[in-house]
């Protein structure tokens, strides 16, 4: 059962990955996500979830970009939900105290199972009804997320914060420019003049949205040890990885 096809040429590459840098740039995923929970192994077990959602979407890419079976799509695509689902209850439920009761953990897992099982029922035989409700699904939790951290943000004053504010916004516009680019112009993407070689934008995609995944969290995790009351900063790990401490860490 083969799934949606993307930009890049099947095995082009190599006989063994059907689309090998979709499926190279994948491993970006599983990296930010094991630096973040490496990085934060001290924070509350929801921020470990999530970045730990970030691996388990990665694994799932690669599986998928590397055979474009569709029961391997699912193993890409249904993670996403749930990444995002938990980066939404860290982003409600972000006070020092539980502002909504047991129904709330429990209403985002029914709306992931939901999801889940409309795209199974779906099936490879309605390939473009599993794409539109997985779709609107993920970009309506995003919405939530992007509205809640914009809104946490409205005021920066920190300059590190700031900078990690505008970092992942513009890695998010340019990654979903990509994601587009690559997906509503392949044609001209393969043609590019002068023989250009095809830019690969989808995998592009895979690398900006993983580096926007890890800052989105990163601003997530920082808001609520504001809220806390536990003095969070952002320190830069070899000068190039940000990362959350409090007062109590040691910035390194």
């Amino acid at each position: 059962m083969l799934s949606i096809d993307w930009c890049e040429n099947n095995y082009d590459v190599t006989h063994y990955i059907a689309e090998f840098f979709n499926s190279l740039s994948s491993f970006s995923m599983i990296l930010v996500g094991l630096a973040g929970v490496y990085l934060h192994s001290n924070f509350e077990k929801r921020f470990i979830l999530t970045f730990g959602s970030i691996i388990v979407v990665g694994i799932g890419s690669i599986a998928f970009h590397g055979t474009l079976l569709y029961p391997l799509q699912m193993l890409d695509e249904v993670p996403m939900v749930y990444s995002v689902l938990t980066a939404a209850y860290c982003c409600v439920e972000d006070r020092s105290y539980r502002r909504y009761g047991t129904w709330f953990p429990v209403s985002i897992a029914l709306y992931g199972m939901f999801t889940t099982l409309v795209m199974l029922l779906a099936g490879p035989e309605n390939h473009m009804l599993e794409f539109v409700v997985f779709q609107s699904s993920f970009i309506f939790v995003i919405l939530v997320v992007f509205s809640h951290i914009i809104k946490s943000y409205a005021d920066l004053k920190t300059e590190s914060i700031r900078r990690l504010y505008h970092y992942a916004a513009i890695g998010a516009l340019i990654s979903y420019g990509c994601w587009n680019v690559d997906f509503r112009l392949c044609h001209t993407m393969q043609n590019l003049p002068m023989g250009l070689w095809n830019p690969q934008l989808h995998a592009a995609w895979h690398v900006g949205a993983s580096a926007t995944s890890y800052m989105l969290t990163l601003l997530i995790c920082y808001h609520r040890q504001e809220n806390l009351g536990r003095q969070p900063m952002v320190a830069w790990k070899a000068g190039f990885l940000p990362y959350v401490v409090v007062e109590h860490q040691k910035a390194t």
